[in-house]
């Protein structure tokens, strides 16, 4: 795809040239966001304007403190964030928005303390912390929007860097599969801030009942991680994984939708050919690999990139003043960890390690009112079809999301609380924030970022008492409760302009 993507990045950049000078950064669709409202992100920017040119931005400092053991700063990142868009009178618009930002943390602090190394490995032996990466965000240009909107009869048309959002349930991903995510702070960011943007072609075309959009997707772009050796890495990238031939039709990303108003709901039915974005991780074991105690052993993990098709629909219906929001998700082609089985008696790990498997996914919302308070309750769900007892992952897997609002007039603020509990691993994100409006322009946020839970385990452990010295450890995948060490108060400084 790369001569798809610089192609296109050329011509969308000799016009902005054209118009313009310059580059820029997004602004703040987040305020929006906060308040669980999905919003075009261009739409919500605080602009100015002057004969079809217009633009703006904000300054924003994020400071964090983590008071679990060891104590110290994480973060200390300066933002940058500009936008800039012109409009060709009511036919076309170019946009543009970008960022840059520096976290000073790592100039003040040692890179180990920060990433909390030995507590987060305190099992792991000095020679293995020392020996992981030192990576760091920091430092970090990024062009987030850079699009051409035309306006035509009965269909727009947009071409560029862009976000799609397709869900109606704010924070949770069912058929909200579009833009991968950036795991550089894990969940922590604003919802578009930890959306990665593709380069896509998105039509939408209007029909007497509703209207139908297209997506192209040439940009193979996934999940990306984040960071190695910092203190959220949860998983990497091996360089040896096969990635799907980029700049090939065949190996692009298809997209339709068709959304409506039916008996009073808004409704719509997708179908997204795609590819997975975490890799699937196969691995030809065999037993003696399994009981060897030999870290520096090599195994033969060969992950790849597998192809899915994903049937979807929403709902969004008001019922008494109230919002009923639904997703349903049919997906295949998903593939899932086994372990330790062996049924065909080859001495080797069956279906190197992975199998396929359909699955459904849905999500329930509901948003009330109550004592001035805005809540939003939600519950999701993955089911997966075919189940059989050796692979790693629950046939149901259960999420519960709490997201509540409250303004405080008398103090120009509001309070926020967003709950992540997770039924079958038992772990818990909270994250209670209050943000002051001193201005129309300048905001302080300050809040707490906590984990609950237990961490990941895999494989054998020593044990001097047992047979051959070695235990089988109980083998878990875990998530948010890895980072209970990384517990944190946070504050924010914007400037909006």
């Amino acid at each position: 795809m790369q001569g798809t993507i610089k192609s296109l990045a050329r011509s969308l950049a000799a016009l902005l040239l054209i118009v313009l000078t310059g580059w820029s950064v997004p602004a703040t669709a987040q305020e929006d966001l906060d308040q669980g409202m999905q919003s075009d992100l261009a739409g919500s920017l605080d602009e100015k304007s002057t004969s079809g040119f217009s633009w703006g931005g904000y300054l924003r400092n994020e400071t964090a403190y983590r008071y679990d053991e060891p104590r110290t700063f994480t973060k200390i990142r300066n933002t940058f964030s500009l936008n800039l868009a012109y409009d060709f009178g009511s036919s076309a618009r170019l946009y543009a928005a970008g960022w840059y930002y520096y976290d000073h943390v790592y100039d003040l602090f040692n890179y180990e303390t920060i990433a909390a190394r030995t507590r987060r490995d305190e099992k792991e032996t000095l020679v293995f912390i020392e020996t992981l990466k030192h990576e760091k965000d920091s430092d970090v240009t990024d062009l987030r929007e850079l699009y051409l909107d035309l306006y035509l009869p009965s269909m727009d048309v947009r071409i560029g860097r862009q976000f799609v959002v397709w869900g109606v349930i704010e924070g949770i991903r069912v058929v909200d599969e579009i833009n991968p995510m950036d795991f550089r702070e894990l969940i922590l960011p604003e919802l578009l801030d930890y959306r990665i943007p593709l380069w896509t072609l998105k039509v939408d075309y209007y029909l007497e009942q509703g209207a139908l959009q297209f997506l192209y997707i040439p940009d193979l772009t996934f999940h990306k991680p984040a960071p190695g050796g910092s203190e959220w890495e949860l998983f990497q990238v091996l360089d040896k994984t096969t990635l799907p031939e980029n700049g090939r039709p065949e190996f692009a990303e298809y997209g339709l939708r068709w959304s409506g108003n039916v008996w009073d709901a808004d409704v719509s039915l997708s179908y997204f050919y795609t590819w997975d974005d975490y890799p699937t991780t196969f691995r030809v074991i065999s037993d003696a690999d399994v009981q060897t105690a030999d870290p520096t052993t090599e195994l033969a993990i060969l992950p790849t990139y597998k192809r899915m098709a994903m049937y979807g629909s929403t709902l969004t219906k008001e019922i008494g003043g109230n919002i009923v929001k639904a997703e349903l998700v049919y997906a295949t082609g998903k593939y899932f960890a086994v372990v330790d089985e062996d049924q065909d008696g080859d001495g080797f790990l069956d279906a190197d390690g992975e199998i396929e498997r359909p699955h459904w996914r849905w999500a329930l919302g509901y948003d009330f009112s109550w004592g001035g308070a805005d809540f939003s309750p939600a519950i999701a769900q993955w089911i997966i079809t075919n189940y059989n007892n050796y692979i790693l992952t629950d046939e149901v897997d259960t999420t519960f999301n709490l997201f509540i609002r409250k303004p405080m007039q008398r103090y120009s603020s509001v309070f926020t609380l967003l709950g992540i509990y997770l039924w079958n691993f038992e772990e818990v994100y909270l994250k209670p924030k209050f943000t002051f409006n001193l201005t129309n322009n300048f905001q302080i946020m300050a809040g707490v970022d906590y984990f609950a839970g237990i961490r990941t385990q895999f494989g054998r452990a020593a044990d001097t008492t047992a047979e051959g010295g070695l235990i089988d450890l109980e083998q878990r995948a875990q998530f948010l409760g890895n980072f209970r060490d990384n517990n944190r108060i946070f504050v924010e400084f914007k400037y909006s302009f």
